[in-house]
């Protein structure tokens, strides 16, 4: 009888579900394009390489740039809501004498080099979202240099912004509107510069607000979530408990890209979106009063 009840439960939810897909096109959209991307599979892949670019990139600016190092620790810590324990273990852990003494000029070239690889990952998913041909070689890895270095100072600024907000307990919505409205204005850039400009600006407009804001609220939502666990992986496992929390984390913000991305074409596509749009779009231009025109002479 339970499994019978079970089996009649799942066939009205199959059912259920292809209602949805048949009735509403934009769901059907998204769903076919985050199976398409493969979302599991991409968001690893980006985590990863962010993992690869992250420690080497981390390990060298301590040894040669260590206050730039520190702040850079603290903003991530703010985002990453990793807390001030696995910032002090880093410290602790990194031997910035011994790396400096190690690393030379290849090595720093290396270390770059490695970085973009993060660069070419996000490249990647663009392409697979958006249906492009990948562009890579000395092109590829010229664009991905370039945009790695553009991102990282911009993500410093956000942080910036979001971190002289939080000291006025009034201002979180403000903050939340400042930090995710420039957040989207960086990875419509970023959309934009790693797909070469095969798609327009209007097209990642969509997907770049939902980036931005979504990856506010993850943000935030880290700083309440990210310190016990991160406190409890540490306590266990050491450092390899800290760069699985790290892993962790970035694998949730990968998720957050692909999803964000594959949710914008999809929008941006679907006609009844276009209609309702293009309907709001000339209902304000009718309401908004229009500028009066000054009189001659």
């Amino acid at each position: 009888m339970a499994f019978a009840r079970l089996r009649a439960t799942y066939a009205r939810g199959s059912e259920l579900v292809r209602r949805v897909l048949a009735t509403v096109p934009l769901v059907r959209s998204i769903l076919t394009g985050l199976v398409r991307i493969e979302v599991i599979d991409r968001s690893m892949a980006i985590a990863a390489q962010a993992m690869l670019a992250l420690v080497p990139m981390l390990a060298v600016m301590a040894a040669f740039l260590p206050e730039i190092t520190e702040i850079a620790l603290e903003r991530f810590r703010d985002v990453t809501g990793v807390g001030n324990q696995a910032t002090d273990l880093v410290g602790e852990e990194l031997n910035t004498d011994q790396v400096r003494a190690h690393t030379g000029v290849i090595g720093i070239l290396i270390t770059l080099f490695s970085a973009t690889s993060f660069a070419r990952a996000v490249q990647r998913m663009y392409e697979r979202v958006w249906e492009r041909r990948h562009i890579g070689g000395v092109l590829g890895l010229r664009r991905s240099v370039l945009w790695l270095i553009g991102w990282l100072m911009t993500v410093q600024a956000i942080s910036a912004i979001g971190f002289v907000l939080s000291e006025v307990d009034s201002f979180d919505v403000l903050r939340f509107v400042l930090q995710g409205a420039t957040g989207s204005l960086v990875w419509w850039w970023t959309s934009r510069t790693l797909l070469f400009g095969r798609v327009s600006w209007g097209q990642l407009s969509i997907g770049a607000l939902l980036t931005g804001f979504c990856l506010v609220l993850y943000s935030w939502g880290s700083g309440l979530v990210m310190p016990p666990y991160v406190a409890s992986s540490v306590d266990q496992l050491g450092t390899l408990g800290l760069i699985l929390a790290i892993t962790t984390w970035l694998v949730g913000f990968a998720g957050v890209l692909v999803v964000a991305s594959v949710v914008g074409r999809a929008l941006v596509e679907d006609e009844d979106v276009v209609r309702l749009s293009r309907l709001v779009w000339s209902w304000g231009q009718r309401i908004l009063p229009r500028r009066s025109r000054r009189p001659s002479g």
